[in-house]
């Protein structure tokens, strides 16, 4: 028997999910809850196989939590949920140590053959996500770095080697990319998507 638990935003959602999954003879839901500080209690006294983690909670980064959890506990797979289809979510969750990526809208049967295939075949399912180009270049995130640490464009283009107008070009770039209109709203998105860490800012 396959134990799961599901940490999701919305307890409505993560219910719903359960009782697809309940519906399958080898997978069984231990618990649903909403509260990331409760994740050690669940993992420690439920002992799951999977845990389904939102890719936020609250006021909380997923993508954070699988980071910090999936190396505090190996034995554990993390999936993440999301609304959000971005390359840049998918991308983050690989590399923090979720071994699924799963959007909210996909069908009963992916869910419950993502579950499957990471227990029984120890998968990854990374290898059917079809990557996109990355939303920003190497350079455009190291921009934004910058931006975040309160860097001036004289001081990144010092940093980087290149020209001012060109520091000016890539934070044009990266703001129209990011959907926003100034360099902090670059910064926030820049965190919502797991570019930058929220340590790494000072404005």
């Amino acid at each position: 028997m396959v134990k799961i638990i599901i940490l999701d935003d919305h307890e409505l959602f993560g219910h719903g999910v359960a009782k697809i999954i309940e519906a399958e003879d080898d997978l069984s839901v231990l618990k649903v809850f909403t509260d990331p500080n409760l994740l050690t209690h669940y993992i420690k006294t439920l002992q799951p196989n999977i845990v389904l983690c939102d890719i936020k909670i609250k006021d909380v980064n997923g993508l954070n939590i699988v980071k910090t959890y999936s190396k505090k506990y190996p034995k554990v797979k993390f999936i993440m949920l999301s609304g959000y289809n971005l390359e840049e979510y998918k991308i983050k969750a690989y590399e923090n140590g979720a071994v699924g990526f799963i959007l909210k809208d996909e069908s009963t049967d992916k869910l419950v053959d993502g579950i499957r295939a990471v227990y029984y075949f120890n998968q990854n399912l990374k290898h059917d996500m079809v990557l996109a180009k990355p939303l920003l270049s190497d350079q455009e995130k190291e921009i934004l770095r910058m931006i975040a640490k309160d860097m001036k464009n004289q001081e990144i283009s010092e940093a980087l080697f290149i020209s001012k107008r060109t520091v000016e070009y890539h934070i044009t770039k990266l703001i129209r990319k990011l959907g926003v209109e100034s360099r902090l709203g670059a910064v926030i998105k820049g965190i919502k998507l797991g570019i930058i860490e929220e340590s790494e800012t000072k404005i």
